[in-house]
């Protein structure tokens, strides 16, 4: 099959990204807009070969999968690049593009239901001769049978949302909060129903302090799988990502070898189809576990781009024009050099990563060679309260680390942002840390490292305005928002549940 135009169901950064990439393989583009009036603020409006409106605020049209599909047909597109977020993992979607003759530039729905499914995803790991962190084989019923299965895997342990994702639908239950497990439990359930619409619960052990690495693998649906070198991703904030590093500081050649086998091996059970990512935690002894799979291209990807030279996004459309894998694994084990990505965020760090909007006064971005900046960001921007706060990605490569933290942090002084908050100064204090220089990451290396008394120290804030307390959110408020948000969605898809990792997680962290 071959593509000639692509629809583009995202915004921003990743929907500039695929368009770049869709022009240089001489293919056109179709971009969206959420309504008739801010196409100024919609930049890929601009650079496709043209735009639809979504006609629908804030990111539901995003989600409007019968809309999409409308207007891929109306344009005359064989093929839908959902980016990251929205859609990207939505099994339903996956189904619709096939039953209207449309390409779903990722795998398959089969594929995508399987891996959004945390303890099914286990299984199979388990079957490909993954390392697994111990947990409950299904999902746990209630509070009792919980405190049953924590007793055999002894503490700290973790309650999971199974259809979870973006970082929401977590609990660590330890010995300080143990004795609240009934209401923890019953408090998660209630969060999962609403963000994700299921309340099915596991328990998995919880590995304090790790370290997250994850591979990059390509499939061809035929069971050609390569993997690529890995991505260190530890530096989180309520386990998600802000900084990325490929390759990892920590790692040795023989460990990575086995990692990325491990990686291909599930990569070849399921016949995978496109870019994923397999992500693992690690410990100080470079024990690793399986952790999940994320079918679909990764915010974080630019960096392998940078150490490998291969366009992920141009390998996402071969492999969906059914083209076979041409890549020789050898060839995939080497790479040059070392890259750093830092996700540029619209929050707050001093006020407990809380986002912001606005509309950006002044901006300056770095240059120089190896400095990249991923953005649709531009003096006027107005950055929205309902979209995620990630505005723009800094990506440095160099030869080598050490020479990498140099340019990163030069790079780091030139980006000017104004008019809006963003979390820059946190990135700036993390590369005068020595731990961080030393490569000595962790999962929870903010906390450990005290990095916002740092960044406190580092400069001066406004304090921010005293919200009264009929303007707070309260949690049983919290949960009905969602809630309208999800049957809102419901509707959309025909009163079908579209289960996604994203669909709520971003909202939730804005209205936390």
């Amino acid at each position: 099959m071959e593509i000639k135009k692509i629809l583009i169901a995202n915004r921003g950064e990743i929907a500039l990204r695929v368009i770049r990439t869709a022009k240089e393989m001489g293919i056109k583009t179709v971009a969206l807009c959420p309504q008739k009036g801010m196409e100024e603020d919609f930049l890929e409006t601009q650079l496709a070969d043209e735009f639809y409106y979504l006609e629908k605020d804030g990111l539901l049209g995003y989600l409007d999968q019968k809309k999409i599909i409308t207007i891929a047909k109306q344009c005359g597109a064989q093929a839908i690049h959902p980016g990251y977020g929205f859609l990207a993992e939505n099994a339903d979607f996956s189904d619709l593009c096939q039953a209207n003759g449309l390409k779903f530039l990722g795998p398959s729905g089969e594929t995508i239901r399987k891996l959004g499914d945390k303890i099914e995803a286990k299984r199979i790991a388990k079957k490909c001769g993954l390392p697994i962190l111990p947990s409950s084989p299904s999902t746990v019923k209630d509070d009792k049978e919980a405190e049953k299965i924590i007793k055999k895997i002894g503490l700290p342990c973790l309650l999971k949302a199974v259809d979870g994702g973006g970082g929401i639908g977590i609990e660590i239950i330890d010995k300080n909060n143990i004795k609240n497990l009934k209401e923890i439990f019953q408090k998660l359930q209630r969060l999962a129903l609403n963000a994700f619409g299921s309340n099915r619960i596991f328990i998995e052990k919880y590995l304090v302090g790790p370290r997250h690495i994850e591979f990059q693998i390509i499939g061809d649906g035929k069971g050609n799988v390569v993997w690529l070198p890995e991505r260190e991703c530890s530096i989180q904030r309520r386990h998600q990502k802000l900084i990325e590093e490929a390759p990892s500081p920590f790692l040795d050649h023989i460990t990575r070898l086995r990692m990325g086998a491990s990686a291909a091996s599930l990569g070849k059970y399921l016949k995978y189809e496109g870019v994923g990512t397999v992500e693992f935690l690690m410990d100080s002894k470079k024990n690793f576990y399986f952790g999940e799979v994320n079918p679909r291209l990764q915010v974080e990807h630019p960096i392998t781009e940078a150490i490998t030279g291969i366009d992920l996004v141009e390998q996402q459309i071969k492999m969906a024009q059914g083209e076979k894998l041409k890549m020789a694994q050898i060839d995939m084990m080497l790479f040059r050099g070392h890259a750093i990505e830092f996700r540029i965020c619209a929050e707050d760090p001093c006020q407990n990563f809380q986002p912001q909007s606005g509309t950006v006064a002044k901006y300056l971005i770095p240059q120089g060679r190896g400095v990249e900046v991923h953005s649709f960001l531009q003096p006027g921007q107005r950055v929205f309260p309902f979209f995620d706060s990630m505005v723009s990605k800094l990506v440095v490569f160099a030869p080598q680390r050490e020479a990498l933290l140099k340019k990163a942090a030069r790079a780091l002084s030139e980006y000017k942002i104004e008019g809006i908050i963003t979390n820059a100064q946190m990135h700036k204090v993390m590369l005068e840390n020595e731990n961080f220089r030393k490569g000595n990451l962790s999962t929870d290396f903010i906390e450990k490292e005290k990095i916002i008394d740092a960044i406190k120290k580092s400069c001066i804030f406004v304090a921010p305005k005293k919200v009264k307390e009929k303007e707070i959110i309260h949690q049983d408020d919290l949960a009905q928002i969602i809630a309208e948000v999800y049957k809102d969605m419901a509707k959309m898809s025909g009163g079908k549940e579209t289960k996604s990792g994203w669909k709520i997680s971003n909202r939730y962290k804005m209205m936390q």
